[in-house]
């Protein structure tokens, strides 16, 4: 088992690598994808900001509309009053006339809300799209680094998993190999401990005097009872 042991420490030294390597693989993919999500989204405001102003707009001509309406509406009946000798038509219509008259304002005061929103709704956008055209141009460079990195990541993650192939030894069994490669996930690249004075130098917990003594016989895996690496002596 010692044999199995020395071939893992072998691995180690190879594998601690790998990891970092493959470990950039997937992160810089994931950093290109949430910044490009980041983009989208702030694309989506503005597009959102858009369709805002031009529902605004379409408001403000129906407003408009309604107001040249009622306008006509009230020339029109100014016109009935006149010389009218009918006293009570002249007051119904007076009286339209000043329901149509408050009808207006409110309408025009609508208005007014709605076109001072679609001007600050373009100064916001004129912001966004500023802010959008500066960080577009950091994506642009960051994807183009990105791509370079990664050129070199896999580059070296070839040359690794052909040491690592060359190192592999026949002296390890699935079952290790298999508990080995586990830990490597769950330890972040390093499935080995050393321990040194009763002490597992990875998770610096103190071990069982029985792990120790097993351990010095070599005749089997010894795990740490802390942290679960694989453990060698110094």
């Amino acid at each position: 088992m010692g044999n199995s042991v020395q071939a893992l420490r072998a691995l180690q030294e190879i594998d601690k690598d790998l990891f970092r390597v493959n470990s950039e693989l997937e992160r810089l993919p994931g950093e290109l994808e949430r910044r490009q999500a980041t983009l989208d989204n702030v694309k989506v405001v503005l597009e959102d900001k858009r369709k805002g102003i031009m529902e605004s707009q379409v408001k403000v001509r129906e407003l408009e509309d309604g107001v040249e309406v009622q306008q006509q509406r009230i020339r029109k009946l100014e016109k009935e009053t006149m010389n009218n000798p009918d006293v009570s038509v002249v007051e119904a219509c007076r009286y339209e006339i000043r329901n149509l008259r408050r009808q207006v304002d409110e309408a025009e005061r609508e208005q007014l809300i709605h076109m001072e929103g679609i001007e600050r709704a373009k100064i916001e956008i004129h912001k966004i799209e500023e802010r959008l055209s500066s960080e577009l141009e950091v994506f642009e460079q960051y994807s183009q680094n990105v791509e370079s990195e990664l050129s070199v990541a896999k580059t070296k993650q070839e040359d690794l998993q052909g040491k690592r192939e060359a190192r592999m030894s026949s002296d390890l069994d699935p079952q290790t190999l298999e508990l080995y490669e586990r830990l490597l996930v769950a330890r972040g690249g390093e499935a080995l401990a050393v321990l040194d004075g009763g002490v597992c130098q990875s998770c610096y917990m103190q071990v069982p005097p029985n792990l120790t003594i097993q351990l010095a016989r070599g005749d089997r895996v010894i795990q740490c009872s802390s942290c679960d690496r694989i453990m060698y002596l110094r």
